[in-house]
C-alpha cells in the first residue's frame, strides 16, 4: 500500500500522500481500537483510498516502464513490501504461538498470509474459524495487503507487456465499469484509470482545477453517501477524488517521509500494542482506559519498525539490487501466489 521511493529518482513525488497514509492508518487503528462507530464505515473507506492511491501511484509507474524495466520494478516492490509484511506475519505468529494450540486450520491460515492469498480464502472463514486462526483472527487485516500484492502482478501484465491495449483510457474504463459493477478492485481500477488519464491528456501532474474538479467529485460521493446514496457504488469515486485532489508536485520532508514510512507498519502492526496491553495486565484490573496505552503504543513501535527496519533495508535497496536476483524475485513473486492459489482451490469446501 506504500508507493516506492527511490532516493534520487526523477519520479513523481507528492508530499501530501506522506501525511495521507499516516491520515488513513491512523483511522483503521481508531476504527479497530472502537474510537469511531461502526456504521460510519470509516475503516473500510480508509482502505478503499489506499487501494486508489495503490492504483495513481503504481499505475503511474508501470506507464513509464518497459518490459526490460520490470524485474528492477518487482525487485524494488518486493524488497518495500515484502520485508515489513513478513515481519508483521512472523510477530502475529510469534504472539499466536505463545498461547495457542497449533491445528492444521492454523497453518492454513498462516499459509494463505504468507502466500498473499488470504483474501481469496480467509475472509470467508472468519464467521466458523475465527478460533482457529492465528489470535482469533487478528491478521484479517491482512487481506488488503494480498489485494494489492494481485495489483501488482496483474497490472504489469497490462501496462507493460501489452501497452497498446493496456495502456488506453478505453482499456480502462471497461475495466473500471466492470470492476464498479462487480464491487471488485474498483478503487484500484478507477486509481490507475485516473493516472492514465492524467497522462494521456495533463502530463507529470494534475493541474490546480483538474485536482479542484477531483475534490469536488470528492465531495459530492461523500455528501451522497451521508444522503443515502450506495455505499459501494459512490466510495470508490471519493476515494479517488481524495486522491486526485492531493497529488501535487512537492519537495521532500523529513517529517513528512517518517509519517508515511511508518503508516504501512503501523497499519500491519497495529494489534500489538493490544496484545501487550493483554500480557503486561496478565487478568488484572487496568489501570486506566486501554487506549491511552494501546494508542501511543502503536505509535511507538510503528515509527521503531520504519526506523530501525524499513528506512534501513530501503537504504540498502540499490546494493542489494542485481539483475538476476530481480528477475529471480520476478518469478518468485507470481509462484508464490500460484502455490497459495493451488493449495486454496484444493482446499475450497
Amino acid at each position: 500500500m506504500d508507493p516506492e521511493r527511490r532516493p534520487g529518482a526523477s519520479a513523481p513525488y507528492y508530499p501530501y500522500f506522506d501525511w495521507l497514509r499516516l491520515a488513513l492508518s491512523c483511522t483503521v487503528l481508531a476504527h479497530h481500537e472502537g474510537l469511531l462507530p461502526e456504521k460510519t464505515l470509516a475503516g473500510d473507506f480508509a482502505v478503499r483510498v489506499f487501494f486508489a492511491l495503490s492504483g495513481w501511484l503504481i499505475g503511474g509507474m508501470l506507464l513509464k516502464l518497459k518490459p526490460p524495466d520490470l524485474p528492477r520494478f518487482f525487485f524494488n516492490r518486493i524488497v518495500r513490501i515484502w520485508w515489513s509484511y513478513i515481519l508483521a506475519v512472523f510477530l502475529l505468529v510469534a504472539a499466536s504461538l505463545s498461547r495457542e494450540h497449533i491445528s492444521r486450520k492454523w497453518c492454513e491460515f498462516v499459509f494463505y498470509y504468507l502466500t498473499f492469498v488470504y483474501n481469496l480464502f480467509g475472509p470467508r472463514q472468519l464467521w466458523n474459524h475465527r478460533l482457529q486462526m492465528p489470535l482469533a483472527g487478528t491478521g484479517n487485516h491482512f487481506w488488503s495487503v494480498n489485494d494489492v500484492e494481485q495489483f501488482y502482478l496483474l497490472a504489469p501484465v497490462l501496462l507493460v507487456l501489452f501497452p497498446k491495449v493496456g495502456r488506453r483510457v478505453v482499456t480502462w474504463v471497461i475495466l473500471a465499469a466492470i470492476a464498479w459493477t462487480s464491487k471488485t478492485y474498483a478503487s484500484i481500477s478507477l486509481g490507475v484509470l485516473a493516472v492514465v488519464l492524467q497522462q494521456e491528456f495533463g502530463g507529470a501532474y494534475p493541474k490546480v482545477w483538474v485536482r479542484a474538479a477531483a475534490g469536488c467529485i470528492a465531495a459530492c460521493a461523500g455528501i451522497g453517501i451521508t444522503q443515502g446514496v450506495s455505499y459501494e457504488a459512490a466510495v470508490p469515486f471519493c476515494a479517488v477524488g481524495l486522491v486526485v485532489m492531493l497529488a501535487a508536485n512537492g519537495p521532500r520532508h523529513s517529517l513528512g517521509e517518517l509519517a508515511g514510512g511508518m503508516s504501512y507498519p503501523l497499519y500491519l502492526n497495529q494489534w500489538t500494542s493490544g496484545f501487550l496491553w493483554g500480557v503486561l495486565l496478565h487478568g488484572h484490573r487496568a489501570p486506566f482506559p486501554r487506549t491511552l496505552f494501546t494508542i501511543p503504543v502503536s505509535f511507538v513501535i510503528a515509527a521503531a519498525l520504519y526506523w530501525f527496519s524499513d528506512r534501513p533495508i530501503l537504504a540498502m535497496r540499490s546494493k542489494l539490487y542485481t539483475p538476476q536476483r530481480a528477475r529471480i524475485l520476478m518469478i518468485l513473486a507470481y509462484a508464490v501466489v500460484a502455490a497459495g492459489l493451488c493449495v486454496g482451490i484444493a482446499l475450497w469446501k
